[in-house]
């Protein structure tokens, strides 16, 4: 088929889908009381933080049509996915100017950052078993450490149903001979709870030797000794194989990549009255990377880490306008590699936030936490943030914040191979941020937003070569300036649209060149149909700007416009049918330098729920 043919057969599908209800009713309201726990550690209603914090439904993710993790999160303000390619290929987050190491990724409150690299690969998420994502905008390294330096992603997984028994089972087919069956299934007896979830995903890949295979299981089980006293087991684990077709300049037709995940938490959660709430976690997690190189004298190269820790705190709240949490963490981190060696490390961090919430409409939150390293010392990372309601439609909000990223296991033990080697005693990344920002709202039919921050991070780990040895410093600074607006606007009972810009100037400090796939602009629309037949409709466009591939700032990446649309309808109960189309334009594009992405491409399938 043509471009030309495709694009007129996608516009006929979507006019065609947005008019076969016989009814208009937006079967989703914007939810403006909903509940986070990421941006304080303690439950609040969206509304009433003082952070910038956006929130993904298990129902958006479905209507996005999303393929993992970074699909659902690159429509966000500020955000910009590394996309390595298709299914299977290494995607990472950047948040405001801050690269993938400085953005924290937890699921469940339980950190993902690799101690290895400081990085988290989105595609290794699975999607079947999250119920919602919470994504704090700026530092949080006062409530969770290291890392959060740009932002925190919360991923929220699905707790077991309150009451009865409910499963889900979902079987879907698309382009390069993608396949993938899912399930969940949950239940309740008396006081124990359970859910079960999995997946298996197949896909042949749309370049030489970028097949991809995973499974995944999960399973959570809560115990309720009262309706405010809960035990609660989670557990899961991942396994993939993946080619690694390598950049189109030296391409790779017989590296492969295969990872292995196992976790599992304990958690309790106790309410002793209604002012004070406990909570105690503890958990492992066990990550494998084994590269298989296939050709002499390449030997494979494998990567173990194993993360241990434990988390307590308690919240309490006096005569309804002050709240203290305090809390305490311990993690173990433990790396075996076959090329940095065997190291290990722990880390004591306490914290305490306070809340004060003055004539209705002012909150303030004053807090720090001191994190002590056994490997290099102690950071202290005061935290000011302010909420003014001027009304109930318009509020200030802004921020002054201290966040660091400790270094990693590679920055630190790298062996000595002659040309490349670690640096134990480098610093950990450190920096400051302010942030203001307003918004408004004419009840659920308008909103609007606009922050501007601005962040200052010294002592960046650089590797660079000496003597034709690489090795890392604290060499380098950054000065990042920023501006997002957002917009949404319910154009009917059953549409609306929404548009998001981020403004972006991210520099080196010290060359005044700017940072490495950071673009200057980043524009997001959506427009979104619902009706109460269970027909639902998202078309999403995004254009990114050009970025720099070098620090010299000599090679740029091309911008780029990529469109998608998804639709979905519930044809009779328990059953509903679902169709995306992507990359409408059939735009030739690439995230990162000769790193290519897919053309145009769709999947569909059906998911039956009983």
């Amino acid at each position: 088929m043509s471009k030309s043919r495709k694009i007129v057969a996608v516009a006929l599908i979507g006019i065609a889908a947005m008019f076969s209800a016989d009814t208009l009713c937006f079967a989703e309201k914007v939810d403006l009381e909903k509940i986070v726990v990421t941006p304080s550690r303690i439950e609040e209603y969206q509304g009433d933080s003082t952070r910038k914090v956006e929130v993904i439904t298990s129902a958006d993710i479905e209507a996005s049509g999303a393929q993992d993790i970074s699909d659902v999160l690159t429509d966000l303000p500020a955000v910009v996915i590394t996309n390595y390619g298709g299914p299977g290929a290494l995607k990472t987050i950047r948040m405001r100017g801050a690269n993938p190491s400085q953005v924290l990724v937890m699921i469940d409150n339980r950190p993902i950052n690799s101690p290895r690299d400081g990085q988290v690969d989105l595609s290794k998420i699975p999607l079947d078993n999250v119920d919602r994502i919470e994504v704090v905008y700026g530092p949080s390294s006062n409530l969770y450490g290291s890392r959060s330096m740009g932002g925190t992603v919360n991923i929220i997984t699905k707790d077991p149903p309150k009451e009865r028994q409910k499963t889900e089972a979902t079987t879907k087919f698309g382009s390069y001979k993608e396949f993938s069956q899912s399930f969940s299934h949950g239940g309740r007896y008396k006081s124990l709870g359970y859910v079960l979830s999995g997946n298996y995903q197949e896909d042949s890949g749309f370049r030489e030797n970028s097949e991809f295979t995973a499974e995944d299981l999960n399973a959570k089980i809560e115990y309720d000794l009262n309706a405010d006293n809960a035990f609660i087991f989670n557990s899961g684990v991942y396994k993939d194989r993946t080619g690694v077709p390598g950049d189109t300049v030296t391409p790779s037709s017989i590296q492969k990549q295969k990872a292995e995940r196992l976790f599992f938490d304990v958690s309790w959660d106790c309410k002793p009255d209604a002012a004070t709430d406990v909570m105690v976690k503890a958990y492992q997690t066990y990550d494998r990377l084994e590269l298989i190189y296939n050709t002499a004298p390449f030997v494979n190269d494998v990567q173990v880490t194993k993360v241990q820790g434990i988390n307590a705190q308690i919240a309490q709240e006096f005569y309804k306008i002050y709240k203290l949490l305090m809390g305490m963490d311990y993690t173990y981190n433990r790396n075996d590699s076959t090329t940095s060696a065997k190291h290990s490390y722990d880390v004591w961090g306490f914290y305490m936030d306070n809340q004060l919430e003055l004539f209705e409409r002012l909150k303030l939150t004053a807090g720090a936490r001191v994190d002590r390293y056994s490997n290099f010392g102690s950071e202290i990372s005061p935290n000011f943030t302010a909420l003014y309601k001027i009304n109930d439609e318009n509020s200030i909000h802004g921020m002054l914040s201290r966040s660091f990223r400790a270094p990693t296991f590679n920055d630190l033990y790298w062996p000595d191979q002659g040309w490349v080697v670690g640096n134990p005693s480098v610093k950990p990344e450190r920096g400051w941020t302010v942030e203001v920002g307003y918004d408004t709202k004419i009840g659920d039919i308008f909103s609007a937003g606009i922050t501007y921050y601005r962040s200052s991070f010294t002592d960046l780990i650089n590797w660079l070569a000496t003597n034709n040895v690489w090795r890392p410093s604290n060499i380098n600074s950054a000065v990042i300036n920023g501006i997002d607006i957002t917009g949404r606007v319910a154009i009917t009972d059953n549409f609306e649209a929404s548009t998001s810009y981020s403004y972006l100037r991210a520099k080196d400090g010290d060359t005044n060149k700017y940072l490495i796939y950071q673009p200057v602009s980043k524009v997001d629309i959506a427009l979104k149909y619902r009706d109460k037949n269970g027909l639902v409709c998202d078309l999403t466009g995004q254009f990114v700007d050009h970025r720099f591939h070098d620090a010299a700032n000599n090679i740029k990446v091309k911008k780029f416009f990529v469109s998608k649309i998804s639709i979905s309808k519930k044809f009779r109960e328990g059953f509903t049918y679902f169709l995306t189309l992507d990359n409408l334009l059939n735009t030739r594009y690439q995230f990162v330098r000769n790193y290519p992405v897919p053309l145009f491409n769709m999947s569909g399938g059906i998911k039956a729920e009983f």
